[in-house]
């Protein structure tokens, strides 16, 4: 899910909550209702931003890759739908936690059924940093995750299970398009200073180091880049990587 907006947008200071904005947020910080306050106007809200940046091309250039069993995390309101070709698909999985942007995502693919006749598709409400039910390991071709790492808990065990749901095959692939930390210190620096306004009104932590997530040890153990790419001053990151495979 993609948050481009500045936060201190006086228009939407009815979304804010009222009781703890003076408190510092950390990765605990419960969005659940954040997402669920926003979820109706989510699309409405960024539609704007997401044109102007070119966001819209990157997720076709990205999703058009997916092909086999697929799985998508952290759906949304289904912001991909149009950017698939059900004809390269076995199976879709659509997971979100947040049981309002789901819904969203349901009622927007109807438009989309006849697309889609051919593909098994199923909608689960879950998260894969979170603990408890998960699909199953080894059942994807392709994992995809647009705009997710920025709102979950632990975006290094997501990565991690990411690469888990994924087969062991050199031709598997987890797609990824994020935004996160710059390549300047500059607009870091504003990323940083605003980032609980941020959390607040879009549930958001968009000043992680994307990038950096991957030379952790953990994740370094589990999957590789393949190809990366970065635009808007290096905030927005195109990754594709790949699950490692078990040494012979």
């Amino acid at each position: 899910m993609s948050v481009f907006k500045k936060k201190a947008d006086p228009s939407h200071a009815h979304h804010a909550h009222t009781d703890d904005k003076e408190t510092p947020v950390n990765e605990s910080f419960d969005t659940t209702p954040v997402w669920a306050k926003i979820a109706k106007e989510y699309d409405k809200e960024i539609d704007w931003d997401e044109f102007v940046m070119g966001i819209g091309l990157m997720r076709r250039w990205l999703i058009g890759q997916a092909k086999g069993n697929v799985l998508e995390v952290s759906t949304g309101t289904g912001r991909n739908f149009g950017y698939y070709k059900p004809d390269q698909l076995d199976s879709a999985t659509f997971t979100d936690k947040n049981s309002g942007m789901l819904e969203e995502a349901k009622t927007k693919f109807k438009s989309y059924e006849s697309q889609f006749k051919k593909t098994f598709t199923e909608f689960k409400q879950l998260n894969l940093d979170d603990e408890g039910k998960q699909e199953p390991a080894g059942r994807f071709d392709t994992v995809i995750d647009t705009f997710g790492l920025c709102s979950c808990h632990d975006p290094e065990e997501a990565l991690i299970k990411l690469a888990e749901s994924c087969k062991p095959s050199e031709e598997s692939r987890i797609l990824l398009l994020e935004h996160g930390r710059s390549h300047y210190d500059w607009l870091n620096n504003i990323l940083d200073s605003n980032v609980d306004k941020h959390v607040r009104r879009w549930g958001c932590w968009w000043n992680r180091d994307l990038i950096g997530l991957f030379e952790r040890e953990r994740v370094k153990e589990k999957l590789e880049i393949v190809k990366v790419y970065r635009w808007h001053l290096g905030t927005t990151c195109y990754i594709v990587a790949k699950p490692k495979q078990p040494q012979a």
